[in-house]
């Protein structure tokens, strides 16, 4: 194998691992987590938000920041877990509820 082209090959598998990253969009850093008792007494549901990430580093922060850009997506600045599963092999998994609340 040509020298340039075998060092190029580690770049291409670091870039393809942080490729899978999901970041926060804009206003998604404003969604909080929000208690059952706080979402009885100051939320109204938009629906229910259900996330995965099977690949990449830190699949259950991904997962959750997918779910935090839904909500934002929706119109939501709170979010209510209902589930989260991580599975080294499967990957890990976000199920909540899309909050409007009153903060």
């Amino acid at each position: 194998m040509d020298r340039p082209f075998r060092n190029f090959l580690p770049l291409v598998g670091i870039l393809f691992i942080a490729g899978c990253a999901t970041s926060l969009e804009s206003g998604a850093e404003k969604v909080q987590v929000v208690t059952a008792n706080q979402k009885e007494r100051l939320c109204r549901s938009l629906g229910v938000v259900s996330t995965e990430q099977r690949v990449g580093p830190n699949k259950p922060s991904n997962a959750m920041n997918k779910a935090l850009n839904e909500v934002a997506r929706r119109g939501g600045n709170g979010i209510f877990v209902v589930s989260s599963n991580t599975d080294w092999a499967e990957g890990a998994s976000v199920t909540a509820e899309a909050l409007r609340c009153n903060f």
